[in-house]
C-alpha cells in the first residue's frame, strides 16, 4: 500500500508544480496584457485630448473671425445709415433752395438715382463681405475637424 501511495504523491507534487508554473505564466501574460492595454488607452486618450484642443483652437479662430465680420457689418450698417441721412438732409437743403418746380423735380430725380446706386453698392459689399466670412469660417471648421479627427483616412 505504501508503494502505491508514494508514486501518486510524487505525481501530485509534479502536477502541482506544473499548475503553479502555468498559473504564474498566465498571471505574467495577463499583467503584460493589462500594461499594454493601459498604455494603448493612455495614448488614445492623449491623442483625443490633443485633437480636441486643435479643434477648439480652430473653432475659436473661426468664431473670432465671424464676430469680427459681424462687428464690421454693424459698422458698415451704421456708416450707410449716416450716409443716407446726410444725403437726405443735403437734398432737403437743395430742394428748399430750388426756384422752380422743374429744378425741384430734377433734384429729386438725382437724389433717387444717387441714393439707389449707393445703396445697391452697399448691399453688394455687405453680401460679399458676409460670404467671405462664412466661407472662411466653414473652411476653418472643416480643416480643423479633419485635423482633429483623422479617422477614416488611409495610413500613409
Amino acid at each position: 500500500m505504501t508503494k502505491a501511495t508514494a508514486p501518486k504523491k510524487v505525481a501530485d507534487a509534479v502536477n502541482a508544480e506544473e499548475i503553479i508554473s502555468n498559473t504564474s505564466k498566465i498571471a505574467d501574460s495577463t499583467r503584460e496584457f493589462v500594461k499594454r492595454s493601459a498604455a494603448s488607452a493612455k495614448e488614445r486618450s492623449d491623442s483625443i485630448y490633443d485633437n480636441s484642443t486643435k479643434l477648439n483652437s480652430g473653432l475659436e479662430k473661426a468664431l473670432n473671425r465671424a464676430v469680427t465680420g459681424y462687428v464690421g457689418f454693424l459698422g458698415n450698417l451704421a456708416e450707410a445709415a449716416h450716409a443716407n441721412v446726410t444725403h437726405v438732409l443735403t437734398t432737403t437743403e437743395k430742394l428748399a433752395a430750388a426756384k422752380t418746380l422743374s429744378e425741384a423735380a430734377q433734384i429729386q430725380a438725382d437724389f433717387v438715382r444717387e441714393n439707389t446706386s449707393a445703396n445697391v453698392e452697399r448691399v453688394r459689399d455687405a453680401v460679399n463681405s458676409t460670404r467671405e466670412v462664412v466661407m472662411e469660417g466653414v473652411e476653418a471648421v472643416r480643416e480643423n475637424a479633419s485635423k482633429a479627427w483623422p479617422y477614416g483616412k488611409k495610413a500613409a
